[in-house]
């Protein structure tokens, strides 16, 4: 077998680079599935928040348009601290003229609601936010929101949701100026605790459940990548399943003098289900080195994880199991009598 691949040198390297690029596919297919639960997870996680408290029937607060009087955190009790915020999507433009879609969070500065910026209880000038690093602002730029314009004092990583869409922080003030006109109106209470007692036609919700709520819009992309990522695993069977039947073609007279001298079928399978194999796990390497320079220039967040390579090398040996099957069953048919043709 290895005398075969040597000697189809360049006919084996065309199949493994094929099939790597399918590889390579799928595992930045896979990072995105695992950047979509990663952002929602930095993104609730970073709020620090122990429950959430929203209007009943709503599924969580980033999906949710409802909104409710900002003084009602005082009848929230039990579980600690509770603080409104507000969160909803905009545009900003960048001073070059750029607009970017955004998620804006207002939230009390050092308090819940992700604290990355002051100290609890320090006063934060108006015109000022925090925003991720995706949206393309430095440090000092000037953006505008609503026609309010936001001095950056300070930018981040990894605060996207909605696929990638980067978001941008600002006092509860500020929220409430650019949304709601100046009104106090909150999106959302954020406790530190679980709360024991809330205002009535209120609902607590969990952290998990946030999350869910973060990720229910992409249901759709989700599907759609799953749906592309076993077209490329299908792509990959197809691409070493070509190779390697062309070249069991080519050795039928091997394999006909083989089983003449007294050869087995099992030897000769094994021996074309180790060429297929051994592309596939060639093409999984170097897939797996291409995934990794496409992976950063994704406008989406891809997360590829230690266990999607793992699976790639499990799935790599199926592929090329599977991929063998047409080549063996003609091995298979071979007669013993070809080797002593003239033809």
């Amino acid at each position: 077998t290895l005398r075969d691949l040597q000697f189809r040198r360049r006919q084996f390297a065309i199949a493994v680079v094929g099939t790597a690029f399918a590889f390579a596919l799928a595992l930045v297919l896979t990072g995105m599935s695992a950047g979509f639960r990663h952002e929602a997870r930095n993104t609730v996680d970073a709020i620090g928040a122990g429950a959430w408290v929203v209007p009943k029937g709503v599924k969580g607060p980033f999906t949710s348009e409802s909104t409710m009087p900002a003084a009602l955190t005082r009848q929230i009790m039990g579980g600690g601290q509770a603080e409104p915020m507000v969160d909803f999507g905009g545009v900003v433009k960048l001073p070059a003229g750029d607009e970017v879609n955004v998620n804006v969070i207002g939230h009390s500065i050092g308090a819940l609601g992700d604290p990355i910026w002051g100290r609890p209880g320090t006063p934060v000038p108006s015109g000022e936010t925090v925003v991720d690093e995706r949206l393309g602002a430095d440090q000092g730029d000037t953006i505008t929101v609503a026609s309010r314009r936001l001095r950056v004092v300070r930018e981040i990583s990894d605060r996207t949701y909605f696929a990638g869409q980067p978001t941008i922080f600002v006092s509860l003030a500020e929220g409430q100026a650019i949304a709601f006109g100046g009104k106090p109106l909150a999106t959302a209470f954020v406790t530190r605790g679980v709360p024991t007692q809330i205002p009535p036609g209120f609902q607590v919700v969990s952290n998990n459940s946030v999350r869910e709520d973060l990720l229910r819009p992409l249901d759709g992309a989700v599907g759609s990548i799953d749906i592309t990522r076993l077209l490329t695993w299908l792509l990959a069977v197809v691409v070493i399943g070509a190779v390697t039947y062309l070249s069991a073609l080519e050795r039928l007279r091997d394999f006909a003098v083989l089983k003449a001298v007294g050869g087995s079928t099992r030897r000769v399978m094994l021996s074309l289900a180790a060429q297929a194999v051994l592309a596939s796990l060639l093409a999984a390497v170097l897939g797996a080195l291409v995934a990794q320079v496409l992976a950063p220039n994704f406008p989406l967040p891809v997360v590829i994880e230690p266990a999607a390579y793992v699976l790639l090398g499990v799935i790599a040996v199926l592929v090329g199991v599977l991929a063998s099957l047409a080549a063996m069953r003609r091995a298979i048919k071979v007669d013993p009598a070809l080797a002593f043709s003239g033809g």
